[in-house]
């Protein structure tokens, strides 16, 4: 008898949820490496049930959630991994792809309650998550990547957001790392709407 859905939906929550608490024994010192091969079974999982026609909008709904949550929390082990190779901490409460906005100015004197708060920009999306899966998987296949700039890849990733955007009308989109036929591809497509 095939797997129905929902016994793989039920699957990818029970491996994002193991996965989670792997990551975080890892990252407390507990377990010794990274738990790269389980995180790459659930990531072939999602691909495959994103092949699958799911029928059910609830179904459809409940697998976008999914990816959603594995993709933030994978950018949340990244932002970690590097921070941790740079020697520097991660604050608790820091999550991946916001930037905080400067303390507004103050003069010091009693009773002064400074400038007005500047208009916070929109924060800029950090695509070094991205880029550091990008550059690991054409290492992989045994490319020479020390030419390789972020800014350059950078630059790649808006251009395919704009095309993308201009195909499809959507606003937000997804991006991930495919190895495809000997070759590392980056794809790119909308992002599962929310609610």
């Amino acid at each position: 008898m095939p797997p129905t859905i929902e016994r793989e939906l039920n699957e990818v929550e029970r491996q994002i949820s193991r996965l989670r608490i792997d990551f975080e024994r890892f990252f407390s010192g507990e377990l010794k490496l990274m738990p790269v091969q389980s995180r790459r079974r659930l990531e072939n999982l999602l691909k495959r049930l994103w092949e699958v026609e799911v029928e059910r909008a609830a179904d459809r709904f409940r697998l976008q959630m999914l990816q959603e949550r594995f993709t933030t929390l994978s950018e949340l082990w990244e932002r970690k991994q590097r921070l941790r190779e740079e020697g520097r901490p991660l604050a608790p409460r820091e999550v991946p792809g916001r930037v905080a906005a400067p303390p507004a100015p103050h003069s010091g004197a009693p009773g002064d309650a400074g400038a007005p708060a500047p208009v916070k920009a929109k924060p800029r999306a950090d695509f070094r998550p991205l880029f550091e899966r990008y550059r690991a998987a054409r290492q992989g296949l045994g490319e020479d990547v020390s030419r390789m700039s972020y800014e350059r890849f950078e630059e790649l990733v808006r251009q395919k957001a704009e095309e993308i955007r201009r195909r499809t009308g959507t606003g937000k989109l997804i991006f991930e790392v495919r190895t495809e036929d000997g070759k590392v591809r980056l794809v790119g497509r909308p992002a599962p709407a929310k609610g």
